[in-house]
């Protein structure tokens, strides 16, 4: 059976061999569908994800005459680590042998922060207070290679136990809908009950899905994350370690 270990992660105390790590799993998983975030143009901030590589590369990977630029630059996803990764935030990594093949973090944070944040109100069709904490899901990603084997599932099922002893009750994550539903998209409305709250306007494609956390640790345990690229529902069962890093 193939082992996959979770452990905790924070950048103020990680070695930067780990971090250096997340870095490469993060921008894999954004360069690949459904969000295709691999190079962009400045100019016209045009982008292209990793399965255009070899159109780019008959482009010579330049647009507008200027050479395409990462969408995601290491030092940007840096910073945006130590920024989001707070003391409060639950973050987990997967590890397969020395490697990160998956993350998932979120942190509470009140309605009327969470939407200033997110550019969009939901807060009428939540029906919550917007001095009330909610649980952001921020991010959850796992590389190409390993989906569709519950490492998600697990990351989410952990970070949402983390959220639990906090005393949050609601959770909000952002993900896209259009044109190309993101895997956690369909997981979120189909399996774990949520619903949309809000859709970006302009066809931007991006939805605020929202749901009470009382009950999710129960689907959690037992809807399979299904791999929409195959008609299984599990590829590989995995066996996860909780190790925690200090």
């Amino acid at each position: 059976m193939e082992k996959i270990s979770l452990i905790r992660y924070s950048p103020e105390y990680a070695n930067p061999t780990l971090t250096a790590q997340l870095v490469e799993c993060y921008r894999d998983v954004f360069a690949d569908g459904p969000w295709h975030e691999w190079l962009k143009c400045s100019q016209c901030q045009r982008y292209w994800g990793i399965k255009d590589k070899y159109q780019l590369a008959v482009m010579k990977f330049l647009h507008c005459n200027v050479p395409l630029v990462d969408f995601w630059p290491r030092e940007q996803v840096i910073r945006d680590l130590y920024h989001e990764i707070t003391p409060k935030a639950s973050c987990w990594l997967a590890m397969k042998d020395a490697s990160v093949i998956g993350f998932c973090w979120g942190y509470p944070i009140t309605i009327a922060d969470l939407q200033v944040k997110l550019g969009i109100s939901f807060s009428r069709e939540l029906g919550r207070e917007t001095t009330e904490l909610v649980a952001y899901q921020d991010e959850v990603g796992v590389v190409s290679a390993y989906r569709g084997r519950k490492v998600a599932k697990t990351m989410v099922a952990h970070r949402l136990g983390d959220f639990i002893v906090q005393g949050l009750s609601v959770g909000i994550v952002r993900t896209r809908q259009n044109p190309e539903p993101s895997k956690t998209f369909l997981w979120y409305i189909n399996k774990l009950g949520y619903r949309i709250l809000a859709h970006y306007p302009g066809g931007d494609g991006r939805v605020i899905l929202g749901r009470k956390l009382d009950g999710l640790r129960e689907l959690l345990a037992e809807a399979p994350e299904r791999n929409y690229d195959s008609n299984q529902d599990i590829l590989f069962e995995t066996e996860v370690e909780r190790v925690i890093v200090p």
